[in-house]
């Protein structure tokens, strides 16, 4: 019976692995009369070992780490053409929530899901030896906010995927990440916590920060509130920084370079409380934010106006043209309202829904 040690065993060949094990215990047993004592316990004791030995690494080959599943689960993570919070269970039923009901919490034991007020779905875990993964999704203009199975709490911000274990087992609790979230990860020394991403990894005990790792941007980094983390760059340990609360790990994609700075937190955990803390911020990176968070593209026409800075703090529960006019008071634009986007120029475009902002 051949075995590939690069793809898990079914359940019919461990079957005939435990057997080929005994068979080879009796075997040693009925030549106990040809061997001296001592001999037959040691080679009975060391073949049986090895044989267990070689069971234990293909059945633990059999079972599905984090990477596995995104590897091998990518249909699922495209946020395809909903416009709501969707969760994919494991078993690939998919969850789709409204705007009142986006706060999830799961049981201790992650098979009870419970959905806004009153909503519960129940997943099915057979083997609780094994991980079961799930995916949410959050399209632009959305957010919404989990429990984790071990108390930990995540905001997730808008187009962001959180992919995470129904029930965290073994050692460690482990998610990946693609987007923006704030964590406030429940404290277990013998459980560190992990956030994973394309291009860094986290490791925590137990703390509150904020990650931002979205695809089209090429800054990815991490802002520490309370605690302390190690952030990790392209797996590589030389590139390994232990943060302090009230500072920023920047990597930038292109460049490859690494920089760590201080911040002001309420910048990057304003969105969760529903407003946005700028301080010299260049219009560029501030429109960036607001189409995520409103899920309207907008766009700058001039590169002179993309560098434009503004200050204050911006309450995200008014409407886009209300923000947009705020900002206008310190700067001067026209904003042209599409039917699918929005376009900020110095001069007027001479269409009809444009409105200036001045």
């Amino acid at each position: 019976m051949n075995f590939n040690e690069n793809e898990p065993l079914s359940d019919q060949e461990r079957t005939k692995l435990k057997s080929r094990i005994i068979r080879s215990a009796k075997l040693l047993r009925k030549n106990a009369k040809r061997q001296r004592r001592a001999t037959l316990l040691y080679g009975a004791a060391a073949s049986i070992a090895l044989l267990f030995a070689v069971f234990t690494v293909f059945d633990k080959s059999s079972e599905q780490s984090l990477q596995d599943y995104i590897d091998e689960n990518k249909s699922i993570v495209d946020f395809g053409s909903s416009s709501q919070v969707i969760v994919v269970l494991g078993e690939r039923e998919k969850i789709q929530l409204n705007e009142k009901n986006n706060t999830l919490k799961y049981s201790s034991t992650g098979k009870d899901l419970h959905v806004g007020t009153g909503e519960k779905y129940r997943q099915t875990i057979e083997d609780e030896k094994k991980p079961v993964f799930n995916t949410i999704l959050v399209p632009f203009g959305k957010r919404t906010d989990v429990t984790l199975s071990d108390g930990t709490k995540i905001w997730i911000n808008s187009g962001s995927r959180l992919i995470y274990p129904a029930f965290f087992r073994d050692k460690e609790r482990e998610v990946f990440l693609e987007g923006e979230a704030i964590f406030e990860v429940a404290h277990n020394p013998s459980k560190p916590f992990r956030v994973i991403s394309t291009n860094q990894e986290i490791n925590v005990l137990g703390t509150v920060f904020n990650v931002s790792t979205y695809p089209d941007d090429e800054m990815a980094s991490t802002v520490l509130k309370s605690g302390s983390v190690l952030v990790t760059y392209d797996h590589d340990d030389e590139k390994s920084f232990k943060m302090a609360p009230g500072t920023m790990a920047g990597y930038n994609t292109k460049t490859k370079e690494i920089g760590m700075h201080d911040v002001n937190i309420d910048e990057y955990f304003g969105w969760r409380e529903g407003y946005l803390s700028l301080k010299n911020r260049d219009l560029g990176y501030i429109t960036a934010k607001l189409s995520r968070y409103y899920g309207v593209e907008i766009f700058i026409k001039e590169n002179q106006l993309k560098t434009e800075t503004f200050s204050g703090k911006l309450d995200l529960k008014e409407n886009l043209g209300q923000v947009l006019q705020t900002i206008g008071e310190a700067s001067n634009f026209f904003a042209e309202y599409q039917t699918d986007k929005i376009i900020l120029a110095s001069t007027k475009l001479n269409l009809k829904d444009t409105v200036p902002m001045k």
